[in-house]
């Protein structure tokens, strides 16, 4: 208990420096702050089927059509990735004022529905959904080619779901910025107070000089105890 009485001591003697620490954290965190643009999703899910092949002999041709369909899923996850694509897909809207990279697209594949996705990144929910549609378009009208470079003939797409348009909501991170941010203010002002009063040589009362090896008959109180 004396330890934490100390301590509340040596805090309250200098409470007012992580207070305001913190209230100029805050107050150039707000003066500063720049909303980050707005993000919007297109998503639309579709699904890859190799056409079963009769002249297949030894195995059900719609059997291995259907594990020939599994085996190029996740290697087509990098068709979507690729800046090939992206340039197809450039090429499908015909607007120079309007274009893509690689980093603005994505693919997954749903793994418990044999089911892929893919997902347009972009600033304008309009736009977004637009240049969804011409990479739908391409997957359409293009995957012969895509398919070819994984060594697949024969396999079609099949858009099943989409686009749909939705925004991304600020992260955990982004919410919790500024409190952290306070919060760290705060912690230094704490430390900051121990640091001066660990450099502070100045006698406050008898427990002051007993630290220095001095015995303490009596002390006289403040008037205002």
């Amino acid at each position: 208990m004396t330890d934490i009485r100390e301590y509340w001591r040596i805090f309250r003697a200098r409470w007012y420096i992580p207070v305001i620490l913190t209230v100029l954290t805050v107050l150039f965190s707000i003066l500063t702050y720049q909303a980050p643009p707005p993000t919007y999703l297109a998503t639309l899910r579709f699904t890859i089927g190799v056409n079963a092949d009769p002249n297949v002999t030894g195995q059900d041709p719609i059997l291995g059509a259907y594990q020939a369909s599994e085996y190029i899923r996740d290697d087509f996850v990098e068709i979507l990735k690729s800046q090939m694509f992206a340039n197809d897909v450039n090429a499908a809207l015909a607007d120079p004022a309007l274009k893509i990279s690689k980093n603005n697209i994505s693919g997954a594949v749903e793994k418990q529905r044999r089911i892929m996705s893919m997902t347009i990144a972009w600033s304008d929910p309009t736009q977004a959904k637009q240049i969804a549609d011409a990479a739908a378009k391409t997957l359409e009208t293009q995957n012969a080619k895509y398919f070819a470079q994984l060594g697949s003939q024969g396999a079609t797409v099949t858009i099943i779901d989409g686009p749909d348009v939705s925004a991304v909501t600020p992260g955990l991170r982004e919410r919790l910025d500024l409190p952290l941010r306070a919060l760290i203010a705060f912690l230094i002002g704490v430390v900051l107070i121990f640091i001066l009063d660990y450099l502070d040589d100045s006698v406050r009362g008898a427990r002051d000089i007993e630290k220095m090896g001095v015995q303490v008959l009596g002390e006289i109180p403040d008037k205002g105890k």
